[in-house]
């Protein structure tokens, strides 16, 4: 089954559409076709479409067992740990950037262009570093963050690491302190201000590409940082082992890091910590690499 929704589209468009689906409402078509018709109708929507939106949603062998497209949306499909979830702007910000793509979306397309060529290849770059970040929540525009992590690989091995809390404007919640064990007392004696701690992690990874597990979520904080901080964009190359692990284990049940450390014995001794989150993508790095 195919649902797709148009809104603001021309006329010419949602007629073509009946010849292949049903309009059961008005901009709402569904129907059963197979997944070549199914691609072709989606290209012939963004091509047609012109100013108005559309939202497709079909069938998938994926965990959700289902998957979407949308186009001309500021509301964006994202990954997270393998589960595809919609982000939806806040509308400040979204009013103020207009059609502009914005916070997490808008930072993944700009890391996704800047993927390493080849980063989905058996190939290790000499030099590196590893990133994780927690946070107190999943939305840039909106949460913080509270845990910046990375260790520096020179051939292989590790160099040394880089390790900050940060103390966010609001409080922690209650979901994120039992998740992380990062607690508000610990953020009030132990962190540094956001600008002091971003300032020091880009001075420490320099220009080396940046490995990470669903690159686009740290991404999108670490940008959304910088441009609270008034910093140049944060454009680093980068390797996705999230990317790397679809192409490489396409079997896994889903791709979120713990799943795929226990399909390969690899050991996180503190989940959800930034710092032991990096150790575990190190590991699972090096061992997708040679698979």
């Amino acid at each position: 089954m195919v649902v797709v929704v148009l809104e603001k589209c021309p006329l010419a468009l949602r007629g073509d559409l009946t010849k292949w689906l049903q309009e059961i409402s008005l901009g709402v078509y569904v129907g059963r076709v197979s997944a070549r018709v199914r691609d072709e109708l989606w290209k012939r929507i963004c091509e047609e479409c012109k100013g108005g939106r559309a939202t497709m949603v079909f069938p998938a062998r994926n965990e959700q067992h289902f998957d979407y497209r949308v186009h001309n949306t500021t509301w964006e499909p994202i990954d997270f740990d393998g589960i595809k979830l919609m982000m939806r702007p806040s509308p400040s910000r979204a009013k103020a950037l207009g059609e502009k793509r914005i916070g997490w979306s808008y930072a993944a397309s700009r890391s996704k262009a800047r993927q390493r060529k080849g980063s989905t290849e058996s190939a290790e770059p000499d030099r590196y570093v590893v990133l994780d970040v927690e946070t107190t929540g999943l939305n840039p525009d909106k949460d913080e963050i509270i845990e910046i992590a990375a260790i520096k690989v020179v051939r292989g091995a590790e160099l040394d690491r880089f390790h900050v809390l940060v103390r966010p404007e609001k409080r922690v919640g209650d979901k994120v302190v039992e998740l992380t064990g990062i607690t508000n007392d610990l953020l009030e004696s132990q962190g540094v201000d956001l600008e002091l701690a971003i300032k020091e992690f880009i001075s420490y990874i320099g220009d080396n590409i940046v490995i990470a597990h669903n690159a686009p979520f740290d991404f999108g904080f670490v940008q959304a940082s910088c441009e609270e901080c008034d910093l140049d964009d944060f454009d680093n190359e980068c390797i996705d082992t999230l990317a790397l692990a679809r192409k490489k284990m396409p079997d896994a049940p889903n791709y979120r890091l713990k799943t795929l450390l226990d399909l390969l014995n690899l050991d996180n001794k503190n989940p959800h910590r930034a710092e032991s989150d990096c150790e575990a993508t190190f590991q699972l790095f090096r061992k997708l690499i040679i698979k």
